[in-house]
């Protein structure tokens, strides 16, 4: 099974982890491997909001930090090893960057939020799918529509 998998969540979607982190621990408990729960700070959102401030930037990171600790407490399953990461960049390549040095041979993410409504893979999934060194799940949850 799996040793080392990477959940990447978006903290501001509750979509992106409510379904693939529960999932992600059990795969973790069925391999006994570890898993490393990480956000990404966009550095373009960093730019669009007007933080040019190095300590305003690290306020975005304390608080995304925090954040992730919170949903990962949250999950947090006994007698199972979860490590929190927050990486500042670009999504998709920080993703990548990540599973390379935990040494992920999983990386089991969300694609889209719900309310987005489509069948496709999301560009940020899509990018770590093509480009990943190890076996990626995209999990995608469509419920439909109350009629």
């Amino acid at each position: 099974m799996f040793k080392s998998i990477l959940v990447p969540i978006d903290i501001a979607h509750r979509s992106s982890w409510q379904f693939a982190l529960p999932q992600a621990i059990e795969l973790a408990r069925a391999g006994g491997g570890a898993l490393t729960v990480m956000t990404v700070v966009r550095d373009v959102k960093a730019m669009l909001e007007g933080v040019h401030l190095g300590y305003q930037l690290e306020m975005m990171v304390t608080d995304a930090k925090g954040r992730l600790a919170e949903i990962v407490a949250s999950h947090r399953a006994e007698g199972q090893a979860m490590e929190e990461v927050v990486r500042l960049g670009s999504i998709g390549h920080e993703i990548l960057d990540a599973a390379r040095e935990c040494g992920a041979d999983l990386i089991v993410m969300a694609s889209h939020r719900p309310e987005m409504r489509d069948y496709l893979i999301g560009p940020n999934a899509a990018h770590v799918a093509q480009h990943a060194s190890c076996s990626v799940l995209v999990l995608r949850r469509f419920e439909p529509s109350p009629a």
